[in-house]
């Protein structure tokens, strides 16, 4: 299929790889502050791996502490755990969030030493509860996916004692690489501060390898290319390379070409937010799909939707939506299925997250990002509900 419509977003022009280049010749201080929406200034860092280390050292947690993760993320933080001498303890998410469960985390708590809460897709964790259960223990809030969210007025990051945010292409930022560390803490903040200043500064070439190479990547997963080029090779690379591998974690600053696009995109964010909410709302009026496949806003808290997640009642129901909606040009995907297999492998996982399981089996992610036209929400729709009313009666699958 020579045109096919990406799942997530990869956007970098020639115009941002200019700016990059312009920015790759500058000298000086590298730590410029990053001011995040209902936050105020955080510490760039190259990325949200490097970050989640860093506030592992920062919050000094000894080697071989357990921290509780849920099980549903992506699996470069349970690698970071482990880079930084600790220990995962994996922890079951709620299905109505995809956020790690309070309950689950109440009957843990005590094999816990500290605490990534990830918000997945956009949507938040139930944080009051979770600070009250840690009762003290470090808190670290993984707001790679939830910049701009909020809970009871406040900013996704304000709850915990470290929070992180990624400006990854893909996310809603999508400059490249790129991350920010917060903390409220003045003297937490300070000790970050010198873990990251401490830090290797890119070189000059790697400046300009990183500037081509996204660029690349943002073309090779852009609509164009993606369908006959892009997703193929994705695919060789996700089957030659090992679960543990995969998405190598490189401690070192922010490329100034990235912090050169956070800055230009930033004061954008809150626009992109709103055009994704109005996609995730559109779906949720016209899907013709039952109420619990879908996931919807929790009272008292603000989604910036980053992704769109459906559950399917199994894992042959979503893997045939997904063909059928690849034959309508709309790309999907099922992010960390895998994730299952290598954390029993890698990373000590027993089989204790039932719940995270079976998301991950039966969960596809449609489009939904701020550049979608509305032809194209329009489209993903009515092909959604064409095919899975279509799907269930030719196949006789339960719908």
């Amino acid at each position: 299929m020579l045109s096919l419509l990406p799942t997530e977003l990869h956007q970098y022009s020639v115009h941002d790889m200019l700016r990059g280049l312009a920015a790759a010749k500058q000298t000086g201080a590298m730590l410029d502050p990053i001011s995040l929406p209902g936050l105020g200034n955080a510490i760039s860092i190259r990325s949200a791996r490097a970050a989640i280390i860093v506030a592992i050292k920062a919050l000094g947690l000894r080697a071989g502490s357990r921290i509780g993760v849920p099980l549903y993320c992506c699996p470069v933080v349970f690698k970071a755990i482990k880079v930084a001498d600790c220990q995962p303890r994996f922890l079951d998410v709620d299905p109505e969030t995809f956020c790690l469960s309070s309950k689950n985390l109440q009957a843990k708590h005590s094999e816990i030493d500290a605490i990534i809460a990830v918000h997945m897709f956009g949507n938040l964790c139930d944080m009051p509860m979770i600070l009250e259960t840690m009762s003290g223990k470090p808190v670290i809030e993984d707001c790679a996916q939830s910049i701009g969210s909020r809970l009871d007025g406040r900013a996704s990051g304000s709850f915990g004692d470290v929070s992180l945010f990624s400006f990854r292409s893909g996310k809603y930022l999508s400059v490249g690489e790129g991350a920010a560390l917060f903390a409220r803490n003045r003297d937490l903040r300070d000790k970050i501060f010198d873990l990251v200043a401490a830090l290797p500064a890119p070189s000059r070439a790697e400046e300009l390898k990183h500037i081509a190479t996204t660029y690349i990547r943002a073309k090779l997963r852009g609509r164009v290319l993606w369908g006959s080029l892009g997703s193929l090779v994705w695919a060789i690379y996700n089957k030659k390379t090992e679960f543990a591998k995969q998405s190598p974690i490189i401690m070192g600053q922010m490329f100034r070409s990235d912090l050169a696009a956070v800055h230009k995109r930033m004061p954008q964010l809150e626009s992109r937010i709103a055009l994704q909410r109005a996609h995730a709302e559109y779906y949720e009026r016209h899907l013709q799909l039952d109420y619990r496949m879908l996931c919807h806003e929790k009272p008292r808290a603000y989604y910036n939707r980053f992704m769109y997640p459906i559950v399917f009642p199994s894992t042959e129901r979503r893997d045939a939506i997904a063909a059928f909606l690849r034959r309508q040009g709309i790309g999907t995907s099922h992010p960390y299925e895998d994730v299952i297999a290598g954390a029993k492998k890698h990373y000590g996982y027993d089989g204790d997250c039932p719940v995270a399981e079976k998301l991950l089996k039966q969960t596809l992610v449609v489009p939904g990002y701020h550049k979608l036209k509305t032809r194209d929400v329009e489209h993903i729709a009515r092909s959604l509900n064409q095919g899975y009313l279509g799907i269930g009666e030719d196949r006789g699958l339960p719908a």
